[in-house]
């Protein structure tokens, strides 16, 4: 009786030790060299990195920050800064939860870089702007990759304001025609009813690396102060906070930006 019992206990060792699950793929990322049965728990890193770049223009015009264009009233305008947040960024059920910061002049046309296959995003949706629940959080708890860091969203946040700055673009512009720039204009849009949904059907991502894609956008700035008649007049409506009385103005400034944002 004891023989068999010793017998019993030695071939259920030799079973369980023979029969060791786990993912047994070499080429995934949590190979286990001592499994002998897949459990279907491999995990593999994405073959690709997927790249949006925003390349703004004035009128078709190469754009540079601090050159001057002429507006449809005749006045010579520059802008001084463009920046602006995008989140959220998907396609149906895969989303890169990110924020992501434009910022033209210390980043160029760069917005995003993700580990990502572009095959998953024919499609992307997206809102500009940060998502409520990331637009109340404490900016100094994010990781220091992280845009929404207070380190490096800086002035895009408000110290006397919960939440970030959404789009801000700054210039000066010359409505006397005096060759002077009397005027500075500041449009800062913030607050979660001021951020916007945008969506790009049937991306076509060009090859820029081995194993990495890009997709390119447009600004338009020409189109940004002028869409379809929906003229943002320098002279007269030049500020906003998105205070309340300044809801007008803010709400088209997110329209006519959102508009601007084409794909070449």
């Amino acid at each position: 009786m004891m023989r068999f019992i010793y017998l019993f206990f030695c071939f259920c060792f030799l079973f369980v030790s023979c029969n060791k699950e786990g993912c047994t793929d070499e080429n995934a990322e949590n190979y286990n060299a001592s499994a002998n049965q897949d459990d279907g728990s491999c995990e593999y890193a994405p073959n690709d990195s997927i790249k949006i770049k925003i390349t703004p223009n004035y009128n078709g015009l190469d754009f540079q920050l601090d050159s001057i264009y002429t507006t449809n009233e005749g006045y010579n305008v520059k802008f001084t800064k463009i920046n602006f947040f995008v989140s959220q960024i998907s396609h149906q059920q895969d989303t890169i939860n990110a924020s992501y910061l434009f910022d033209l002049r210390e980043k160029g046309t760069h917005l995003m870089a993700a580990q990502a296959d572009y095959n998953m995003f024919p499609s992307i949706q997206g809102i500009i702007g940060v998502d409520s629940s990331n637009n109340h959080s404490d900016p100094s708890g994010f990781e220091l990759q992280n845009d929404l860091n207070i380190e490096n969203a800086g002035t895009m946040h408000w110290s006397w304001n919960t939440g970030y700055i959404f789009i801000n673009l700054e210039g000066k512009v010359d409505t006397l025609a005096s060759g002077t720039f009397n005027h500075n204009f500041s449009f800062h849009v913030g607050t979660d009813n001021f951020s916007q949904e945008f969506s790009f059907n049937n991306i076509l991502w060009e090859q820029t690396g081995e194993n990495e894609h890009t997709f390119h956008l447009n600004l338009d700035l020409s189109v940004f102060l002028n869409h379809q008649g929906n003229n943002i007049d320098l002279k007269d409506e030049f500020l906003t906070h998105s205070n309340s009385g300044q809801q007008a103005l803010t709400e088209k400034v997110v329209l006519n930006f959102l508009n601007a944002l084409t794909v070449p």
